[in-house]
């Protein structure tokens, strides 16, 4: 099926120049004919080249409704604007629309199908060094949005040593090593936003949970404290400051703040009760934090997980 489908492929880009100059000699065969060739030699003519381009039709429309028809979600307006201008930056032809299909892929859940074309990409010889880096960068990126963090670090890692140099790679390598426990690593490509000015409101507090994976509440504090100072993602990072805190053993402080992080509806609350009874679990604080709050992490005897 493959075969067909590249053969489809190539007759679908060749048959608009064999029809074009097969119209053409039927139209020079009908005008020329009958004072070169004769009446008879011109007709037998001309009807073997009619009969020829109307095969060619037909062979043509089989080929495209059989296998090279374009899939409509497959047009180039389909993806995403930086998608368009990172790919066709730096792709060109072939391996520019086989890169576009894949990102609409991604962006439909179709991740198998992304992965296909990336390997099918990677597997040509003559890719440039930019091109290795956006290909990794989006292979990368495809492995994160299917929730393998481990696949996403190595092709992210493979797309910065190619040159990529953009801040979403580090962004996203980062979320990946805090996700696979690699916390030193992450915390020290998350040092490389703040040196570079990021735009993200988030990065204090994204630095501050990698601290507050790692143990470390002092630090993770100060990230959290930056952020409040500075008015980026504030809501977050009074819960991270609660959360610090009660790494810290400080339930007094860890209360006010959690209070305060439900008062600013704070996104993923929940999400937020379980870590902060994960980390009371662990410190040995769950007899010991404010009935109330344990009442809402708490059903019957099981912890909320």
């Amino acid at each position: 099926m493959n075969f067909f489908r590249k053969f489809a492929a190539f007759w679908l880009d060749f048959s608009p120049w064999l029809l074009t100059h097969m119209m053409i000699f039927c139209l020079l065969g009908g005008y020329f004919g009958y004072d070169t060739l004769g009446e008879q030699a011109a007709a037998y003519y001309y009807e073997v080249l009619f009969y020829s381009l109307g095969a060619a039709v037909i062979f043509s429309l089989f080929a495209y409704f059989s296998f090279g028809r374009k899939d409509p979600r497959y047009t180039m307006n389909s993806a995403d604007p930086f998608d368009r201008r990172k790919i066709y930056g730096c792709f060109s032809g072939k391996k520019a629309s086989l890169m576009c299909e894949a990102a609409i892929d991604m962006s439909m859940n179709s991740f198998s199908e992304a992965l296909e074309k990336f390997k099918e990409i990677g597997s040509c010889e003559e890719l440039s060094r930019e091109q290795k880096a956006v290909l990794f960068y989006y292979t990368g990126k495809c492995y994160h949005m299917m929730g393998y963090p481990s696949n996403a670090a190595k092709y992210f890692r493979s797309a910065v040593e190619e040159g990529y140099d953009c801040d979403d790679v580090y962004l996203l390598l980062s979320r990946c090593l805090v996700q696979n426990g690699s916390y030193d690593e992450a915390i020290e490509t998350y040092d490389i936003l703040v040196r570079n000015e990021c735009v993200y409101d988030f990065i204090y507090t994204d630095i501050g949970i990698a601290y507050l994976k790692k143990g470390d509440g002092n630090k993770a504090l100060e990230y959290f404290g930056r952020s409040l100072n500075e008015g980026k993602n504030y809501a977050f990072a009074l819960g991270g400051c609660s959360l610090a805190y009660l790494k810290l053993r400080d339930l007094e402080k860890s209360e006010e703040f959690y209070k305060k992080a439900l008062a600013c509806n704070m996104n993923d609350i929940c999400g937020f009760k379980i870590f902060y009874c994960n980390i009371a679990e662990s410190e040995g604080l769950i007899d010991e934090i404010n009935p109330n709050i344990r009442k809402s992490m708490i059903t019957g005897n099981e912890i909320i997980r």
